[in-house]
Parts: structure tokens; sequence; C-alpha cells
């Protein structure tokens, strides 16, 4: 009888590792190859194995869409995405249900080890922290650059703050 390997094994093997050398006891991937994480208590990190291209996707909500010049942000982050010099390569969204931007990673676990995830994860971190800054100053009225007003008179918004300590070392809490 032979083992057979699982395109999920990397994934798994990986985080299991990574929690081992944050000394992070318990973490648990579901049935659906999904985890998350709260780093500095408050940024919710979203693991997710995606079994047809077996890769690893992050994703963590970066900010509530402002009511006033929402179509502007929006269009503003849409653009984005077409720049990869400012996206980092990195996709932004926007979560109808949530009223929240968010920020996605996607690559491949083909090549994956310990080393290349804890690099991948903290450029993953700065963008969120870098993007969860932006969103505070747009929802305090300061449009994105190159953006002009979008003629909405909706008025008020939502504030928000990070917890980000980028400077330190993250403080993890398992999610599920």
């Amino acid at each position: 009888m032979s083992l057979t390997f699982m395109p999920i094994d990397t994934f798994t093997d990986i985080l299991h590792e990574f929690a081992n050398r944050i000394n992070l006891s318990g973490l648990q991937v579901d049935s659906s190859g999904y985890c998350c994480l709260d780093v500095d208590q408050g940024t919710l990190i979203h693991l997710k194995h995606e079994n047809k291209r077996d890769s690893m996707i992050f994703i963590a909500e970066i900010g509530q869409i402002p009511e006033t010049n929402a179509g502007s942000i929006l269009r503003y982050l849409l653009r984005i995405n077409n720049d990869p010099e400012e996206s980092k390569g990195m996709t932004l969204s926007y979560n109808a249900e949530s009223n929240n931007a968010a920020i996605g990673y996607q690559f491949p676990l083909r090549f994956m080890d310990i080393g290349k995830f804890e690099e991948f994860f903290k450029v993953f971190l700065d963008e969120v922290d870098r993007w969860k800054q932006k969103m505070v100053l747009y929802t305090q009225g300061t449009l994105p650059k190159g953006e002009e007003a979008s003629g909405e008179n909706n008025v008020g918004g939502t504030s928000s703050s990070t917890n980000s300590t980028s400077k330190g070392t993250p403080e993890f809490i398992i999610g599920a």
C-alpha cells in the first residue's frame, strides 16, 4: 500500500510548522482547507487552500467603504488592480455583505516552504497595514490620489482604526 500525497497536505504542513514557530497551539485547518488568524487583535487573515490550482489564498478586510464618495473610492481600488507596482500583485476587492474593502493574495504551493511562506505572509501583513491606513484617510474624507468627488450627497461614514504593531512581532489568535 502506498501513501498518496494530497495537494492540501503542503498547505496544512506549512500552517502547522508556522504555528509551531510562533508558539501558536491549536491551529486547525477545516475540511474545506480554511483557517483564520487574528493578527494584532483585530486584523483577521483568512487562509484558504484552493484545490484546483493547489495554491494558498490570503484575504483580509482593510476597512469600511464610507458612504461619502464611495464610488470614487471603489473606482480607485479597482484601478489599482491594474497597477502591479502599486498593488504589489495583490487584488483589492469589495465585500458587499460587510461593506468593506478587502485585499487578497494568491500564490502556488508547488515550490512553497516555510521560509517562503513567512516572507509572503510578512509582505501581506505589511500591505494590509498600508491599505488599512489609506482606508482610514478615505473614511475621514481624504480622497484617493487622482480621484475627484463622485457627486454623491450621502453624509456620514464610519471611522476605523488599526491596532497593528508592524514594527514589533505580531500577536496571533486562532479564529474559526
